[in-house]
Protein backbone atom coordinates (compact mmCIF):
# COMPACT_ATOMS: atom_id res chain seq x y z
CA UNK A 1 0.00 0.00 0.00
CA UNK A 2 2.20 2.80 -1.30
CA UNK A 3 1.59 6.48 -0.74
CA UNK A 4 2.15 8.88 -3.65
CA UNK A 5 3.76 12.30 -3.81
CA UNK A 6 4.68 14.82 -6.54
CA UNK A 7 1.66 14.09 -8.76
CA UNK A 8 2.03 17.78 -9.69
CA UNK A 9 5.12 19.94 -9.00
CA UNK A 10 2.93 22.30 -6.91
CA UNK A 11 2.24 19.43 -4.49
CA UNK A 12 5.87 19.32 -3.33
CA UNK A 13 7.13 22.73 -2.13
CA UNK A 14 10.60 23.26 -0.65
CA UNK A 15 12.08 26.49 0.72
CA UNK A 16 15.67 26.79 1.80
CA UNK A 17 16.23 28.24 5.28
CA UNK A 18 19.33 30.39 5.63
CA UNK A 19 20.15 33.55 7.56
CA UNK A 20 21.57 36.02 5.06
CA UNK A 21 23.78 38.89 6.17
CA UNK A 22 23.53 41.09 3.09
CA UNK A 23 24.72 44.64 2.45
CA UNK A 24 24.63 47.32 -0.23
CA UNK A 25 28.03 46.51 -1.76
CA UNK A 26 30.09 43.34 -2.12
CA UNK A 27 31.81 40.96 -4.55
CA UNK A 28 28.85 38.55 -4.61
CA UNK A 29 25.29 39.39 -5.67
CA UNK A 30 22.61 37.25 -3.99
CA UNK A 31 19.36 36.20 -5.67
CA UNK A 32 16.33 34.18 -4.65
CA UNK A 33 15.86 31.46 -7.29
CA UNK A 34 12.35 30.06 -7.55
CA UNK A 35 12.03 27.10 -9.90
CA UNK A 36 9.43 24.54 -10.97
CA UNK A 37 9.87 21.15 -12.68
CA UNK A 38 13.60 21.79 -13.14
CA UNK A 39 16.77 20.61 -11.39
CA UNK A 40 19.00 23.11 -9.60
CA UNK A 41 21.84 22.31 -12.02
CA UNK A 42 19.63 22.90 -15.07
CA UNK A 43 18.45 26.22 -13.58
CA UNK A 44 22.03 27.32 -12.92
CA UNK A 45 23.10 26.27 -16.44
CA UNK A 46 20.20 28.28 -17.90
CA UNK A 47 21.20 31.40 -15.92
CA UNK A 48 24.85 30.94 -16.94
CA UNK A 49 23.95 30.64 -20.64
CA UNK A 50 21.26 33.37 -20.66
CA UNK A 51 23.39 36.03 -18.94
CA UNK A 52 26.88 34.97 -20.07
CA UNK A 53 28.11 34.13 -16.56
CA UNK A 54 30.83 31.47 -16.07
CA UNK A 55 29.31 28.46 -14.28
CA UNK A 56 32.08 28.56 -11.66
CA UNK A 57 30.90 32.06 -10.61
CA UNK A 58 27.46 30.81 -9.52
CA UNK A 59 27.23 29.36 -6.01
CA UNK A 60 24.39 27.48 -4.31
CA UNK A 61 24.00 25.63 -1.02
CA UNK A 62 22.13 22.52 -2.13
CA UNK A 63 20.41 20.61 -4.92
CA UNK A 64 16.63 20.85 -4.80
CA UNK A 65 14.09 18.36 -6.20
CA UNK A 66 13.16 18.56 -9.88
CA UNK A 67 9.45 17.64 -9.74
CA UNK A 68 8.63 20.36 -7.22
CA UNK A 69 8.29 24.09 -6.65
CA UNK A 70 11.44 25.17 -4.82
CA UNK A 71 12.98 28.37 -3.49
CA UNK A 72 16.70 28.65 -2.82
CA UNK A 73 19.48 31.23 -2.79
CA UNK A 74 22.25 31.61 -5.34
CA UNK A 75 25.30 33.87 -5.25
CA UNK A 76 26.92 35.29 -8.39
CA UNK A 77 30.48 36.63 -8.38
CA UNK A 78 31.57 39.91 -10.02
CA UNK A 79 28.32 41.15 -11.57
CA UNK A 80 28.00 44.70 -12.92
CA UNK A 81 24.92 46.83 -12.18
CA UNK A 82 23.47 46.45 -15.66
CA UNK A 83 23.52 42.65 -15.44
CA UNK A 84 21.96 42.73 -11.96
CA UNK A 85 19.12 44.90 -13.34
CA UNK A 86 18.54 42.41 -16.18
CA UNK A 87 18.54 39.44 -13.81
CA UNK A 88 16.30 41.00 -11.15
CA UNK A 89 12.73 39.95 -11.93
CA UNK A 90 13.81 37.68 -14.82
CA UNK A 91 11.34 34.87 -15.32
CA UNK A 92 10.57 31.96 -17.64
CA UNK A 93 7.91 29.27 -17.42
CA UNK A 94 10.16 27.29 -15.05
CA UNK A 95 12.18 29.81 -13.07
CA UNK A 96 12.32 33.33 -11.70
CA UNK A 97 15.00 35.45 -10.04
CA UNK A 98 14.82 38.18 -7.42
CA UNK A 99 17.85 40.28 -6.44
CA UNK A 100 18.37 40.45 -2.66
CA UNK A 101 21.67 42.26 -1.98
CA UNK A 102 25.43 41.77 -1.73
CA UNK A 103 27.95 39.85 0.37
CA UNK A 104 31.73 39.47 0.52
CA UNK A 105 31.34 35.70 0.55
CA UNK A 106 29.73 33.34 -1.97
CA UNK A 107 27.42 30.43 -1.18
CA UNK A 108 28.92 26.98 -0.75
CA UNK A 109 27.33 23.53 -0.65
CA UNK A 110 25.84 22.61 2.72
CA UNK A 111 25.67 26.15 4.09
CA UNK A 112 22.02 26.19 5.17
CA UNK A 113 20.09 25.80 8.43
CA UNK A 114 17.49 23.47 6.89
CA UNK A 115 14.62 23.14 4.45
CA UNK A 116 10.90 23.88 4.91
CA UNK A 117 8.47 21.53 3.12
CA UNK A 118 4.78 21.47 2.20
CA UNK A 119 3.86 18.08 0.72
CA UNK A 120 0.58 16.61 -0.52
CA UNK A 121 0.47 12.86 0.23
CA UNK A 122 -1.98 10.89 -1.94
CA UNK A 123 -3.22 7.30 -1.79
CA UNK A 124 -3.89 7.54 1.96
CA UNK A 125 -5.87 4.44 3.04
CA UNK A 126 -7.51 3.29 6.30
CA UNK A 127 -4.25 1.52 7.15
CA UNK A 128 -2.26 4.75 6.74
CA UNK A 129 -4.78 6.71 8.85
CA UNK A 130 -4.44 4.12 11.60
CA UNK A 131 -0.62 4.15 11.53
CA UNK A 132 -0.02 7.89 11.02
CA UNK A 133 -1.08 9.35 14.44
CA UNK A 134 1.09 6.88 16.36
CA UNK A 135 4.13 7.37 14.09
CA UNK A 136 3.70 11.16 14.12
CA UNK A 137 3.79 11.09 17.93
CA UNK A 138 6.93 8.90 17.90
CA UNK A 139 8.65 11.22 15.40
CA UNK A 140 7.76 14.34 17.42
CA UNK A 141 8.90 12.83 20.73
CA UNK A 142 11.98 10.97 19.52
CA UNK A 143 12.80 11.37 15.84
CA UNK A 144 13.26 9.56 12.55
CA UNK A 145 16.02 7.36 11.16
CA UNK A 146 18.37 9.50 9.08
CA UNK A 147 18.67 7.20 6.05
CA UNK A 148 19.99 8.56 2.76
CA UNK A 149 17.15 9.09 0.26
CA UNK A 150 16.73 8.15 -3.41
CA UNK A 151 18.52 11.27 -4.72
CA UNK A 152 21.78 10.03 -3.21
CA UNK A 153 21.80 7.05 -5.57
CA UNK A 154 21.48 8.95 -8.89
CA UNK A 155 21.22 6.88 -12.07
CA UNK A 156 23.09 4.00 -10.38
CA UNK A 157 19.86 3.10 -8.58
CA UNK A 158 18.83 1.35 -11.81
CA UNK A 159 22.09 -0.66 -11.99
CA UNK A 160 22.35 -4.33 -11.03
CA UNK A 161 25.61 -3.80 -9.13
CA UNK A 162 27.41 -0.79 -7.65
CA UNK A 163 30.05 0.64 -10.01
CA UNK A 164 32.54 0.88 -7.11
CA UNK A 165 32.49 -2.92 -6.67
CA UNK A 166 33.59 -3.45 -10.29
CA UNK A 167 36.25 -0.75 -9.94
CA UNK A 168 37.63 -2.43 -6.81
CA UNK A 169 38.17 -5.58 -8.90
CA UNK A 170 39.72 -3.57 -11.81
CA UNK A 171 36.78 -4.69 -14.00
CA UNK A 172 36.61 -1.47 -16.02
CA UNK A 173 34.57 -2.79 -18.94
CA UNK A 174 31.95 -4.31 -16.61
CA UNK A 175 31.84 -1.05 -14.61
CA UNK A 176 31.36 1.00 -17.78
CA UNK A 177 28.74 -1.41 -19.16
CA UNK A 178 26.78 -1.28 -15.89
CA UNK A 179 26.85 2.52 -15.86
CA UNK A 180 26.09 3.29 -19.51
CA UNK A 181 23.30 0.72 -19.83
CA UNK A 182 21.54 1.99 -16.68
CA UNK A 183 20.70 5.45 -18.05
CA UNK A 184 17.15 4.58 -19.12
CA UNK A 185 14.27 2.18 -18.53
CA UNK A 186 14.39 -1.64 -18.72
CA UNK A 187 13.63 -1.74 -22.45
CA UNK A 188 16.42 0.72 -23.27
CA UNK A 189 18.81 -1.19 -20.98
CA UNK A 190 18.12 -4.38 -22.95
CA UNK A 191 18.76 -2.62 -26.29
CA UNK A 192 21.95 -0.95 -25.03
CA UNK A 193 23.32 -4.25 -23.70
CA UNK A 194 22.63 -5.88 -27.07
CA UNK A 195 24.49 -3.06 -28.87
CA UNK A 196 27.51 -3.16 -26.52
CA UNK A 197 30.80 -2.54 -28.40
CA UNK A 198 28.89 -1.57 -31.58
CA UNK A 199 29.53 2.09 -30.68
CA UNK A 200 27.71 3.68 -33.63
CA UNK A 201 24.54 1.73 -32.81
CA UNK A 202 25.06 2.36 -29.09
CA UNK A 203 25.34 6.13 -29.65
CA UNK A 204 22.13 6.18 -31.71
CA UNK A 205 20.22 4.51 -28.83
CA UNK A 206 21.52 6.66 -25.97
CA UNK A 207 19.37 9.40 -24.35
CA UNK A 208 20.30 12.68 -26.06
CA UNK A 209 20.41 14.53 -22.73
CA UNK A 210 23.23 12.30 -21.43
CA UNK A 211 25.94 14.64 -22.78
CA UNK A 212 28.95 13.52 -20.65
CA UNK A 213 28.08 9.87 -21.32
CA UNK A 214 27.82 10.50 -25.07
CA UNK A 215 31.39 11.87 -24.94
CA UNK A 216 32.53 8.69 -23.15
CA UNK A 217 31.08 6.48 -25.90
CA UNK A 218 32.74 8.65 -28.56
CA UNK A 219 36.06 8.12 -26.73
CA UNK A 220 35.46 4.35 -26.77
CA UNK A 221 34.67 4.54 -30.49
CA UNK A 222 38.04 6.27 -31.00
CA UNK A 223 39.71 3.28 -29.34
CA UNK A 224 40.24 4.57 -25.78
CA UNK A 225 40.49 1.90 -23.09
CA UNK A 226 37.51 1.52 -20.72
CA UNK A 227 39.72 2.69 -17.85
CA UNK A 228 40.77 5.88 -19.66
CA UNK A 229 37.24 6.53 -20.95
CA UNK A 230 36.05 6.90 -17.33
CA UNK A 231 38.29 9.99 -17.09
CA UNK A 232 36.13 11.70 -19.75
CA UNK A 233 33.33 11.88 -17.16
CA UNK A 234 33.38 15.04 -15.00
CA UNK A 235 34.73 14.39 -11.51
CA UNK A 236 31.35 15.11 -9.86
CA UNK A 237 29.79 12.21 -11.81
CA UNK A 238 32.66 9.87 -10.89
CA UNK A 239 32.20 10.88 -7.25
CA UNK A 240 28.51 9.89 -7.53
CA UNK A 241 29.67 6.27 -7.78
CA UNK A 242 31.38 6.71 -4.40
CA UNK A 243 28.44 8.52 -2.77
CA UNK A 244 25.97 5.87 -3.97
CA UNK A 245 27.87 2.91 -2.56
CA UNK A 246 28.80 4.63 0.72
CA UNK A 247 25.18 5.72 1.18
CA UNK A 248 24.08 2.12 0.65
CA UNK A 249 26.62 0.87 3.22
CA UNK A 250 25.58 3.49 5.77
CA UNK A 251 21.87 2.75 5.24
CA UNK A 252 22.68 -0.93 5.77
CA UNK A 253 24.45 -0.20 9.09
CA UNK A 254 21.43 1.71 10.40
CA UNK A 255 18.92 -0.82 9.04
CA UNK A 256 20.78 -3.68 10.77
CA UNK A 257 21.02 -1.68 14.01
CA UNK A 258 17.25 -0.96 14.05
CA UNK A 259 16.24 -4.54 13.17
CA UNK A 260 18.55 -6.04 15.78
CA UNK A 261 18.01 -3.72 18.73
CA UNK A 262 14.60 -2.00 18.34
CA UNK A 263 10.94 -2.79 17.61
CA UNK A 264 10.32 -1.80 14.00
CA UNK A 265 8.24 -1.72 10.81
CA UNK A 266 9.81 -2.23 7.37
CA UNK A 267 9.18 -0.41 4.09
CA UNK A 268 10.50 -1.09 0.57
CA UNK A 269 13.21 1.28 -0.68
CA UNK A 270 14.52 1.00 -4.26
CA UNK A 271 15.82 -2.61 -4.43
CA UNK A 272 16.21 -2.91 -0.66
CA UNK A 273 14.32 -2.27 2.57
CA UNK A 274 14.41 0.30 5.35
CA UNK A 275 13.43 -0.34 8.97
CA UNK A 276 11.94 2.28 11.32
CA UNK A 277 11.36 1.96 15.05
CA UNK A 278 7.62 1.88 15.79
CA UNK A 279 7.93 1.79 19.58
CA UNK A 280 10.37 3.48 21.95
CA UNK A 281 11.10 3.76 25.67
CA UNK A 282 12.83 6.66 27.43
CA UNK A 283 15.57 4.30 28.66
CA UNK A 284 16.48 3.05 25.17
CA UNK A 285 16.17 6.53 23.62
CA UNK A 286 18.56 7.96 26.21
CA UNK A 287 21.12 5.40 25.05
CA UNK A 288 20.77 6.01 21.28
CA UNK A 289 19.47 9.58 20.80
CA UNK A 290 22.94 11.04 20.04
CA UNK A 291 24.12 8.02 18.06
CA UNK A 292 26.47 8.88 15.19
CA UNK A 293 27.52 6.22 12.72
CA UNK A 294 30.76 6.62 10.70
CA UNK A 295 30.82 5.82 6.99
CA UNK A 296 33.78 3.46 7.39
CA UNK A 297 35.13 3.59 10.94
CA UNK A 298 38.74 4.22 9.84
CA UNK A 299 39.36 7.87 10.81
CA UNK A 300 36.18 8.07 12.88
CA UNK A 301 35.61 5.20 15.29
CA UNK A 302 32.04 4.38 16.38
CA UNK A 303 31.49 5.36 20.01
CA UNK A 304 28.60 2.91 20.39
CA UNK A 305 29.63 -0.75 20.79
CA UNK A 306 26.46 -2.07 19.11
CA UNK A 307 27.04 0.20 16.09
CA UNK A 308 30.66 -0.99 15.90
CA UNK A 309 29.57 -4.66 15.81
CA UNK A 310 26.98 -3.92 13.09
CA UNK A 311 29.50 -1.99 10.94
CA UNK A 312 32.08 -4.78 11.08
CA UNK A 313 29.46 -7.37 10.10
CA UNK A 314 28.16 -5.32 7.14
CA UNK A 315 31.65 -4.56 5.77
CA UNK A 316 32.61 -8.22 6.15
CA UNK A 317 29.42 -9.34 4.39
CA UNK A 318 30.15 -6.90 1.54
CA UNK A 319 33.68 -8.31 1.24
CA UNK A 320 35.29 -4.94 2.04
CA UNK A 321 38.77 -5.32 3.59
CA UNK A 322 40.79 -2.55 5.35
CA UNK A 323 43.16 -2.50 2.33
CA UNK A 324 40.25 -1.83 -0.06
CA UNK A 325 39.26 1.25 1.94
CA UNK A 326 42.45 2.93 0.70
CA UNK A 327 41.79 2.11 -2.97
CA UNK A 328 42.04 4.74 -5.72
CA UNK A 329 40.65 4.21 -9.21
CA UNK A 330 39.67 6.46 -12.16
CA UNK A 331 41.26 9.50 -10.47
CA UNK A 332 39.26 9.32 -7.22
CA UNK A 333 39.42 7.65 -3.82
CA UNK A 334 36.73 4.97 -3.73
CA UNK A 335 36.01 5.52 -0.04
CA UNK A 336 36.12 8.51 2.31
CA UNK A 337 35.32 8.53 6.01
CA UNK A 338 33.00 10.80 7.97
CA UNK A 339 30.13 10.56 10.46
CA UNK A 340 26.37 11.01 10.19
CA UNK A 341 23.72 11.32 12.88
CA UNK A 342 21.59 8.18 13.05
CA UNK A 343 18.38 10.10 13.87
CA UNK A 344 16.91 13.52 13.11
CA UNK A 345 13.91 15.35 14.50
CA UNK A 346 11.71 17.39 12.15
CA UNK A 347 10.39 20.71 13.43
CA UNK A 348 6.79 21.93 13.16
CA UNK A 349 5.29 18.71 11.78
CA UNK A 350 1.64 19.56 11.01
CA UNK A 351 -1.31 18.36 8.96
CA UNK A 352 -2.40 21.54 7.18
CA UNK A 353 -5.11 20.03 4.97
CA UNK A 354 -7.06 16.77 5.09
CA UNK A 355 -9.14 15.15 2.34
CA UNK A 356 -10.66 11.72 1.80
CA UNK A 357 -7.58 10.06 0.28
CA UNK A 358 -4.90 12.68 0.88
CA UNK A 359 -3.12 14.72 3.54
CA UNK A 360 -1.09 17.91 3.15
CA UNK A 361 1.81 18.07 5.61
CA UNK A 362 4.29 20.80 6.51
CA UNK A 363 7.61 20.36 8.35
CA UNK A 364 11.19 21.59 8.52
CA UNK A 365 14.16 19.24 8.17
CA UNK A 366 17.84 19.73 9.04
CA UNK A 367 20.34 19.84 6.13
CA UNK A 368 21.08 16.41 4.65
CA UNK A 369 17.84 14.78 5.83
CA UNK A 370 15.24 13.57 3.33
CA UNK A 371 11.48 14.25 3.21
CA UNK A 372 10.82 10.92 1.45
CA UNK A 373 12.47 9.07 4.36
CA UNK A 374 10.31 10.91 6.92
CA UNK A 375 7.17 10.09 4.88
CA UNK A 376 8.08 6.40 4.75
CA UNK A 377 8.31 6.37 8.53
CA UNK A 378 5.13 8.37 9.15
CA UNK A 379 3.03 5.99 7.02
CA UNK A 380 5.10 2.76 7.40
CA UNK A 381 4.83 2.58 3.64
CA UNK A 382 6.81 2.95 0.42
CA UNK A 383 6.68 6.32 -1.36
CA UNK A 384 6.11 6.55 -5.12
CA UNK A 385 6.77 9.77 -7.01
Amino acid sequence: MDIRIKEKPEEFYVKEIKKLDLKEKGQYAYFLLKKKDMTTLDAVRHISHRFGIPLKNIGFAGLKDKKAVTEQYISVKDLNEEKIRKMDGYRTENLELKFLGFSDKGLELGEIEGNYFEVVVRGVTKYHRRVFPRMKELVENYGCENYFGEQRFGSVKHAEEFIVKYLLRHEYEEAMKEYLTSLGDKRLKRLLRKAWRDWDRFLSLMPKGAKPELEVVKALRRGESFKNAFMVLPKNIRLMFVFAYQSYLWNRYLYTFVVRYLKYCKTPFLKWELAFFNDMSEVIWEEIKDLEIPYLGVEYKPRNKKAEIVMKEVLQDEGITPKMLMAERIGIKLFSDGVRKAFFKPQGLKVIEERKNSLKLSFTLPPGSYATILLRKLFCSDVKS
